[in-house]
């Protein structure tokens, strides 16, 4: 009951493409998360599969190698390599979620285009506490909160802005 309360205030405050400003954050949302395409039933899943082929991700970490989403992955990007540092796509399930600090004051992990894909963001009141403080994080410029998950930019041309995204 918690979960479906947090949803609907969620999608009180969500928006869809209309109400973005930022071309790349339109974008993403309009080419990645809008298009037709579903990889897989879950929902956050889909939204890390449709964002590894955007933003043509070559390099990703899952963090302690996360076999079922990593099979997943090569399901559908066989070419892509699983790496330790220096990814494209950083990777974090609701068990990691609590790493993501760590990630961010390693500077080998995080470049400019790097996307740390946080799923589960609203599974409790740790995990929603994590998700802010990301946000608050100097290192982090966008982030798109999909309610199921949330995706980290750290773009240094970009106004820091927080969307919520409705998927």
């Amino acid at each position: 009951m918690q979960k479906f309360l947090k949803h609907l205030k969620f999608l009180s405050k969500a928006t869809n493409q209309h109400g973005v400003h930022s071309p790349f954050i339109y974008g993403y949302v309009t080419k990645c998360l809008y298009t037709k395409k579903k990889h897989i039933g879950s929902k956050s899943l889909n939204a890390l599969l449709k964002s590894i082929a955007y933003f043509n991700a070559e390099r990703v970490i899952l963090k302690n190698g996360k076999t079922d989403v990593q099979s997943i992955i090569k399901e559908y990007f066989p070419d892509i390599k699983f790496v330790s540092e220096g990814a494209d796509v950083i990777y974090l399930s609701k068990k990691n979620i609590s790493e993501a600090k760590d990630f961010l004051s390693k500077e080998m992990f995080v470049h400019n285009n790097t996307m740390l894909f946080v799923d589960a963001i609203y599974e409790s009141k740790q995990t929603e506490a994590i998700w802010e403080a990301l946000k608050l994080h100097p290192k982090v410029t966008v982030t798109v909160d999909m309610f199921y998950c949330g995706a980290v930019f750290f773009r240094r041309e970009q106004a820091e802005e927080h969307f919520k995204i409705r998927i």
